[in-house]
């Protein structure tokens, strides 16, 4: 079968997933060819297919059904959903699927978020590698009966499962503040809404894949200044946001401050040692050190993990751990086939902060004990060469004499007053760093000094 290939799809294929520009890295033809090597590298009958908002989307979304089909497979179309629904439809059927979405990055980006049955994803190294080298063959079964297309609603099922159980009555009377960034989380809400008695005051609720109103990812300042100024004029107990495909949320207090999702994970984490002694949580470089700490002092194991959902979700499945907080606002759950889930993250705040505000406190006064460090804001500098910056960087750090170094996920640095991490983006040509300390002031000159040198020889490779 003849392929011309005329994105640059190899920039597409990161190590956890499938994502780049649309045209030019990922087009029409890559959602093809993707579809056909999918269904025919595992002999597939069945394959889910969901989606979001994006501009590019349905073109993708069509180009991709047609791949399955054509290689004889049915596809079963979940519609325009969050992709922790997909998630759910796979783990709940026993299905592989794809969700076509670019996550938390900018309009321009689409991509595709490959699952095996039970919602385990495609990395590299597990499945992406095969696909794209047999892509590259273009070596597809000829003559097959074309498969079919069923379109199946699974939103009712999904709202009974992750609602099951939830003591809705003591939610009563709270007001709330959300972001849903004219994403997917639009389709979530009135989900929640319908069963949870809260008085949700909902900004940017349109679907609109041009991201009219603010970027994608809700946890970076920028992207906070409508739901700041809502939780300040208003009076709200708390406020919440949402990325593009809505597996990540971010928080803020009742005065607008944004809350670490560390902090929101060491809460949480809290929580669910106090019913499942000694359970093992896992955590990240990227993450502020008070999960860690939280984890140790209540009995957890804590588990080090890399830093990207297809690798936390590995590591999650083979240690059988119960549960994961990422940075960047991903929560992921056993309960939860092992991934990311906005609305179970959200529910076990919500159940924190009714108990806390039965003795009289704010949300801000909840995660008061869980921020006794500030963290800078996450930096990405695009580079020529991941591995030789990165490399260079140690160097450049161990020049600075810190108490320690350790190598993982990139490496993790500690000056005793200041601690941080630099790693190779699993998304993007660059390298991603982070720093925290007591006073934010010391991090973030250290921080700044980093991302300086790093600048200095992004272009050498």
């Amino acid at each position: 079968m003849t392929m011309t290939l005329q994105a640059a799809y190899q920039r597409a294929f990161k190590d956890a997933d499938i994502r780049g520009i649309y045209p030019t890295e990922i087009d029409e033809e890559v959602a093809y060819f993707v579809a056909r090597a999918f269904v025919e590298e595992y002999k597939y009958t069945k394959v889910l297919v969901a989606r979001d908002m994006r501009l590019s989307t349905p073109q993708l979304h069509e180009a991709f059904v047609k791949g399955v089909t054509d290689s004889g497979a049915t596809v079963i179309d979940i519609g325009m959903v969050h992709t922790p629904v997909l998630y759910y439809a796979s783990g709940t059927m026993n299905l592989p699927g794809v969700m076509i979405t670019a996550s938390h990055s900018p309009k321009e980006y689409n991509g595709l978020k490959l699952v095996f049955p039970q919602a385990i994803p495609l990395t590299e190294k597990n499945g992406l590698g095969k696909i794209r080298r047999r892509m590259e063959k273009g070596k597809f079964a000829a003559d097959v009966k074309p498969g079919k297309v069923t379109n199946k609603d699974v939103r009712n099922g999904y709202q009974k499962f992750v609602l099951k159980g939830v003591p809705a009555k003591k939610l009563a009377g709270l007001k709330v503040a959300v972001d849903v960034g004219n994403g997917m989380a639009s389709v979530l809400m009135p989900l929640l809404q319908e069963k949870l008695p809260i008085d949700f005051t909902i900004l940017f609720p349109e679907l609109d894949g041009r991201f009219p109103n603010r970027g994608s990812d809700p946890t970076l300042s920028k992207n906070q200044r409508h739901i700041k100024k809502a939780l300040k004029e208003g009076k709200f107990d708390f406020g919440f946001g949402f990325d593009g495909d809505c597996d990540r949320i971010a928080f803020l207090d009742e005065r607008g401050t944004y809350v670490n999702s560390a902090a929101i994970g060491a809460l949480l984490a809290e929580q669910y040692l106090k019913k499942h002694k000694g359970a093992k949580i896992g955590y990240t470089n990227l993450d502020s050190l008070v999960l860690l700490e939280t984890i140790k002092h209540c009995g957890g194991k804590p588990i080090p993990v890399r830093v990207g959902h297809a690798f936390i979700k590995e590591v999650m499945r083979k240690k059988d751990m119960l549960f994961s907080a990422e940075h960047s606002g991903h929560f992921y759950f056993k309960d939860y086939f092992y991934t990311d889930s906005v609305t179970l993250t959200l529910l076990g705040v919500l159940e924190a902060y009714t108990k806390a505000q039965a003795e009289g406190k704010t949300f801000s006064e909840l995660m008061a004990p869980y921020l006794p460090y500030q963290q800078t804001e996450d930096v990405i500098v695009m580079v020529k060469d991941r591995e030789l910056a990165l490399a260079k960087t140690r160097a450049y750090v161990e020049s600075l004499k810190p108490q320690s170094i350790d190598s993982f996920d990139g490496f993790f640095v500690n000056f005793g007053e200041v601690w941080g991490s630099v790693k190779i983006s699993v998304t993007e040509y660059a390298l991603k760093l982070m720093f925290e300390g007591r006073k934010k002031k010391d991090a973030q000159t250290m921080q700044d000094k980093v991302v300086e040198y790093i600048r200095s020889v992004a272009d050498e490779g």
